[in-house]
């Protein structure tokens, strides 16, 4: 299998991004229409298609909506295929952003040890991102200047669709909006790795929250469409090789209780994300350098979910205090 697999994702909401700004688009299968022309066509003359955001705040009725289209994409009736336009980050916008870590029955990639287990820990680990770190498919994600291990960790992605304020596990389904697919690039180690030895904690600002190192994938998959997030296959290629190659079954928190968690500890809003952690790699050959390096491809693929594909660049510009040697 290679970066050519064929992925079932047979409806989702993105946003395009032209020179006349982001439209709510339509995908279905591989053909993508601005939600404005399904609008003008099958709705009230004149009637607004919404942008993402209030798409979101109005979920069930929007996607029903459309759901019940039964609609057919075709060349002829402006349809275009998916790699031919340019999407924007399919939430633009998240009131909040979640990340999950800690969050596999695995080692660490880092350390090469393995986390307490779940009935230890009680509680999952997590910590907020920045919404100036989301970014698109086809961005080019400029590293940080300096940086020596820069890291992919794909990542299912869940978007809030109707506001969830105390919810237990077993309601959360109805508070989901549906899933996408997430990166989130990781600078762990770089010129300030030093200045931090015998802290007690990460620098998770300078790690994870330059612009763009929170890519998102083209859409928002509703979520009966996925079905079971806990075992859709992930995997990833970097300049056409493989890095990847496992599923999401070995997840500890689930995602339901993910929203049961965060839930009971803040009131979450349509378009937040939870972003529920990354599965394993695959192993490295001896001497094999870690991370993904300047000038490298990845393509990342989650079943059902969809494709995200990004370049790494890097800053030109030096970060205050960084030394000349290090």
């Amino acid at each position: 299998m290679g970066p050519d697999d064929n992925i079932e994702n047979v409806f989702g909401i993105g946003v395009l991004a032209g020179a006349s700004g982001q439209q709510t688009a339509v995908v279905v299968h591989d053909q993508v229409l601005p939600l404005a022309e399904i609008v003008a066509r099958r709705s009230t003359p004149g009637a607004p298609a919404p942008a993402m955001r209030e798409f979101l705040n109005d979920w069930d009725r929007w996607h029903d909506w459309l759901r019940n289209l039964d609609l057919q994409p075709s060349p002829d009736d402006g349809w275009k295929h998916i790699d031919s336009v340019k999407f924007g980050p399919c939430v633009p916008e998240p009131w909040n952003i979640f990340h999950t870590y800690h969050n596999y029955d695995r080692p660490s990639r880092i350390s090469g040890k393995s986390d307490p287990p779940k009935a230890i820990r009680l509680l999952p680990d997590l910590f907020f991102g920045s919404r100036s770190a989301i970014g698109a498919y086809g961005d080019t994600i400029m590293r940080e200047h300096g940086g020596k291990q820069f890291d992919f960790e794909l990542e299912v992605a869940i978007v809030i669709g109707r506001e969830a304020y105390r919810v237990k596990a077993k309601d959360a389904d109805k508070h989901i909006a549906g899933y996408t697919l997430a990166n989130d690039f990781t600078m762990h180690f770089s010129w300030w790795t030093k200045l931090r030895e015998g802290r007690r904690t990460n620098d998770s600002i300078r790690m994870k929250n330059f612009p763009g190192y929170t890519p998102l994938s083209r859409t928002v998959v509703p979520r009966d469409l996925v079905g079971d997030p806990h075992d859709l296959f992930v995997k990833a290629w970097i300049d056409g090789k493989p890095r990847q190659d496992t599923r999401t079954n070995a997840m500890l928190w689930s995602v339901q209780e993910l929203v049961e968690y965060l839930s009971h500890v803040m009131p979450l809003r349509p378009g937040d994300l939870i972003l529920s952690g990354a599965p394993e790699e695959l192993p490295f050959a001896p001497g094999e350098p870690h991370g993904i390096a300047i000038g490298q491809t990845l393509d990342g693929r989650v079943e059902k979910i969809g494709r995200l594909v990004n370049t790494i660049g890097e800053q030109t510009e030096r970060q205050p205090n960084q030394p000349d040697t290090y």
